[in-house]
């Protein structure tokens, strides 16, 4: 994808950051099922194995940069539909209440080896808080893809 804005490349580098949990500058196969792990998302060995591959296309067994804002740049800025907001949502929100807490964002974060401190999560969670209850509610997530 050719045509990011700063801001967009920006958005994507944290993504990217994020999945690499190890700072290496590339994210590995491991590294990759972790984030998918977190999301619950299940996959098996032979999938994740195309997955890399479809996203590896210099075959050096690891994703670069390069490659993630060329596999994931057209889908991650496209509008979502409410249905698949939704869906993204539930993952987060574990106990189905309607919303996402600290603990809940914690835990997520925690399974993809992010390991914040509270006053980390709070500073999230206020981020996203426009109503200031102290949690994330489905439309306060749907501004994020906005």
């Amino acid at each position: 994808m050719s045509h990011l804005t700063p801001s967009q490349e920006r958005e994507l580098r944290e993504a990217f950051n994020f999945f690499d949990t190890d700072h290496s500058g590339k994210i590995s196969k491991s590294e990759l099922k972790r984030v998918l792990n977190a999301l619950h998302i299940k996959v098996n060995d032979h999938e994740l194995n195309k997955l890399l591959s479809l996203m590896d296309t210099d075959h050096s067994g690891e994703i670069d940069f390069n490659e993630f804002k060329t596999a994931i740049g057209a889908s991650y800025f496209k509008k979502h539909s409410t249905q698949e907001l939704r869906a993204a949502f539930k993952r987060f929100d574990e106990d189905g209440n309607g919303y996402i807490t600290g603990n809940e964002l914690n835990h997520i974060l925690s399974c993809m080896g992010r390991h914040l401190s509270r006053a980390e999560i709070e500073a999230i969670v206020k981020a996203f808080d426009t109503s200031g209850d102290g949690k994330i509610s489905f439309d306060e997530f749907c501004e994020l893809f906005d």
